[in-house]
Parts: C-alpha cells; structure tokens; sequence
C-alpha cells in the first residue's frame, strides 16, 4: 500500500484549513500552520512534505515572505506551492507567481477545481522528481562507465609500450 502525501496547509484561519482538508478528504496527510512562521518552521524542520498550501494575509510574516524564505533556501524547486486567498487582483497573482508559486486559488473554494489542482500539481512534481533520479543515476552511470573504460585503455598502453611499461 502506498504511503499518502502530505499536505502543509498554512492559514490563519481554522475554518479555511478544516474546509481545505474536507474538500481533500482522505487521500492526503496534513499538517496545519496557523501563520507563516510556522510554515517556515515546521519546513526548515524537514518534514516530509509534498505540497504547500498557502494564504497570502497571515499573521507574523506573510505567503509572500514564506515564499520568499523558500525561494532564498532553493526549497522552491522541490516543494510546489498552492497560493490560497481571497485576494484576487493581478498584481497579488502575479507575485505569488514571480515568487515560485505553482498556482493560484481564489476563494471561496471550487472543491473539483482544488481537488483537481492539487492531485495535478502533487502528480506533476512526483513525475518530476523520478525524472530527475533517473537522469542522475544514467549520468552516474556513464561517469562509472567512461572511468572504467579509461583504466582499460590505459593499461593496454602499458603493456603496448615496452619502454613505458611497468
């Protein structure tokens, strides 16, 4: 059986996080943030997380300022992020994006349109990081191969050359 991924949710709002993970059910583990300082903690921390969703207007340091710490420490590149918030204007959208942002969500919630925004996001990252093993084990692989096939050739030259030889 596969292990579920995990969702940080950071909101200030108890009743955002308890619709968040009403409307995503049982198919994900949570951890809940109640502002950004905790978020920044509880990621700093190491917890094995998959997807961050997060409010922009928290308490302490702002989604803007969370992002920003990721994107500061490159944990941006492995984490992807889910802006939630009920500010909508382009300039709030379009920072979030600049900042590392995944995607945007508007509230209220569409709960098909946050289902299928995270299970799409937590499946684009996942395929991502296999990728990225997959090359770094095939480039480890032709490193250890090319290091080999130096070796051999050099000891034929050691037994072709008889004034080098051993």
């Amino acid at each position: 059986m596969q292990e579920k991924q995990c969702i940080l949710i950071a909101d200030d709002s108890p009743m955002n996080r308890a619709i968040l993970i009403e409307i995503l059910g049982d198919d994900y583990q949570f951890i809940e943030a109640e502002n950004g300082l905790q978020a920044v903690a509880i990621l700093r921390s190491g917890a094995d997380v998959d997807l961050l969703l997060l409010d922009i207007v928290m308490p302490g340091i702002s989604g803007f300022e969370v992002l920003a710490d990721l994107s500061r420490r490159s944990g941006i590149d492995n984490l992807p992020v889910i802006m939630i918030s009920s500010e909508d204007s382009d300039d709030a959208v379009l920072r979030a994006y600049e900042l590392g942002a995944s995607d945007y969500i508007n509230r209220p919630f569409d709960s098909r349109v946050v289902r299928r925004r995270v299970s799409n996001t937590i499946r684009l990252y996942a395929k991502q990081r296999r990728l990225t093993n997959l090359l770094s084990q095939q480039y480890n692989e032709r490193v250890k191969n090319s290091r080999m096939l130096i070796d051999i050739m050099a000891g034929v030259m050691e037994l072709r050359n008889g004034e080098s030889g051993r």
